[in-house]
């Protein structure tokens, strides 16, 4: 499905490059780069043969307010465009997921300097972060190397060929290309106000409040090794982690019911899903939780990461949840397995320029996307 478009408020910002809506002022210097014989013809038209041919596209590019005037920030000269077009249709492509087809074209002056890659790269950005876009095509015909490599420096993958008619008539062999919106595969999490119970287990957003059942967490040598990082060393150390987990708003802290002991911490993550082996429509989170050692054994974790699965599914209506563990954390591995995930993937991850970790990843789905 083609996403909304108006670009007409929209001003983007490069380090050489301003992306605006198209004026009437810019005529000289679209029919400047537009009737150079070899810079249309990439994107399947004819170099302008007057300036009154300019005139019409610029009065289309104007009212149909879906096309970027790139301007030169050093001389303010426009040196190309970059339209947000119709998505193309031999893709397929999911029917209740919006996106657009991306067309451009630069003045020859410019080529080879890394500019329509630089500019393309805004677009994107604006594309997924404002307009909340699934994805974004392009293509370019397979004599066209420049267009390729703008693609593929950006993301874009190679999906399907086709032919493409151009203005003149012919027909040119086409390379269509699909960039999938990886930031939405990220599902919405933010434990305020969130309240789990459990036959045993109540989950609550971890707090300040937390600090020393949180240090008696941390600071154990075994529990650290078992997430991948150093136990804190103090309690001013301790205080600084937990600062910065609280303040991200994803972890919740466990507590037992029956003492009301904070006991250990489970989150829902975000994660580079664009690694992960998975249908990338779907949005979720990634579990990951530590227990204080001496309430290890008890069932604890899989009660958790249950409880807080089905909240994911039938309250936030995830698609999936997954969850990984270090090859040598077996115990982990036991309580995602009891906890009905079935194995996604293995690969390694880096989690300072001197460690590399094994990771074992599972994956959870809705039961309602089974169905």
């Amino acid at each position: 499905m083609n996403a909304i478009v108006d670009i007409s408020q929209i001003r983007l910002e490069t380090d050489r490059l301003i992306l605006r809506p198209w004026e009437q002022g810019d005529l000289e210097d679209f029919y400047e780069y537009a009737r150079v014989d070899g810079v249309g013809q990439m994107a399947g038209w004819l170099p302008h043969d007057s300036i009154e041919a300019t005139q019409k596209v610029l009065d289309s590019f104007i009212s149909k307010k879906k096309t970027f005037a790139l301007e030169w920030k050093e001389n303010g000269k426009v040196i190309g465009s970059l339209g947000l077009e119709k998505e193309e249709p031999v893709l397929e492509l999911p029917k209740d997921r919006v996106g657009r087809s991306i067309g451009y074209v630069l003045s020859k002056d410019y080529w080879g300097r890394g500019v329509m890659a630089e500019a393309l790269r805004a677009v994107i950005d604006y594309c997924f972060r404002e307009e909340h876009c699934d994805f974004l095509t392009c293509g370019h015909f397979l004599s066209n190397y420049r267009s390729r490599r703008v693609m593929e420096k950006c993301g874009f993958v190679p999906v399907a060929e086709t032919l493409h008619q151009t203005r003149w008539g012919s027909w040119e062999p086409t390379r269509l290309y699909l960039l999938r919106n990886f930031r939405k595969v990220t599902a919405l999490w933010d434990v305020t106000g969130i309240r789990i119970e459990s036959p045993r287990l109540l989950l609550r957003p971890l707090a300040m409040e937390d600090l020393e059942a949180f240090h008696e967490i941390v600071s154990d040598p075994d529990v650290a090794s078992m997430e991948g990082g150093c136990p804190c060393a103090d309690l001013a150390m301790t205080r600084q982690r937990l600062e910065n987990s609280v303040s991200r708003k994803e972890d919740l802290a466990i507590i037992r019911k029956d003492t009301g002991a904070m006991i250990g911490i489970i989150a829902a993550q975000a994660r580079d899903w664009k690694r992960y082996p998975m249908d990338p429509w779907m949005v979720g989170r990634e579990f990951g939780f530590g227990l204080n050692k001496a309430h290890w054994g008890n069932g604890f974790a899989p009660e958790a990461v249950t409880a807080v699965t089905r909240y994911c599914f039938d309250t936030l209506r995830y698609d999936f949840v997954s969850c990984g563990h270090f090859l040598r954390n077996q115990r982990s591995a036991r309580v995602i397995e009891k906890c009905g995930f079935h194995f996604l993937f293995e690969g390694e991850f880096d989690f300072d320029p001197n460690v590399t970790e094994r990771i074992r990843t599972y994956i959870r789905y809705n039961p309602k996307m089974e169905k």
